[in-house]
This record gives C-alpha cells, sequence and structure tokens, in this order.
C-alpha cells in the first residue's frame, strides 16, 4: 500500500511538472512547446532514475525484510510504468489544451 502512495505522490508531482514548464511565458508555438516538455521530462527522468537509485537496494538486499521488498517492487514498477505510459499521455493532453486556450 506504502508503494502505491508513494508512486501516486510522483505521478502528482510529476503532472505538476508537466503543467508548470508548459505555463511558462514565452512564444506559443508548437516548436516551443515542444521544448517545454523535453525540458520537464529531462526533469522527470531525473527524479525517476533517483527513485530507482534508492528502491534498487532495498529489492536485492530486502531479503529479510519483506515488506519493504514489496514496496521497492511496487515502487519500481509504478514509476516506470509512469515515466514510460503515464507521463507522455498527460504531456500530450496539457499540450494540446494549451494549443487549444491559446486560439
Amino acid at each position: 500500500m506504502a508503494g502505491i502512495i508513494a508512486v501516486v505522490g510522483t505521478g502528482v508531482n510529476d503532472q505538476i511538472i508537466i503543467t508548470d514548464e508548459l505555463m511558462k511565458g514565452g512564444t506559443a508555438s508548437a516548436e516551443s512547446y515542444k521544448g517545454k516538455v523535453k525540458r520537464a521530462f529531462f526533469i522527470i527522468f531525473a527524479a525517476a532514475m533517483t527513485v530507482l537509485a534508492t528502491m534498487a537496494p532495498l529489492l536485492i538486499l530486502g531479503t529479510g525484510l519483506g515488506k519493504l521488498k514489496g514496496f521497492a517492487l511496487a515502487t519500481i514498477v509504478g514509476v516506470l510504468t509512469g515515466i514510460l505510459i503515464t507521463r507522455p499521455a498527460y504531456a500530450e493532453f496539457a499540450k494540446k489544451l494549451m494549443e487549444k486556450n491559446e486560439k
């Protein structure tokens, strides 16, 4: 359960980062949105790698601590799913919404 809560927290954080980058001032063109999303994904990827680096020892060495191993596994799977599937989908949705509001 704690792993799921941690993943939800990182997911909300990532969505805030994407939204913040897209809402920063500047020109409103498709190229500028692409650059903003690219910057946001750099931050998100760095945060995800930090989470994976901290959870890997718990997963590998947590044999005597069964609950920590499950926490690490749930967190790793959730973060990987987030950066591979849900964050790109949210970025596209937010980008389209921002472009629609520009018109």
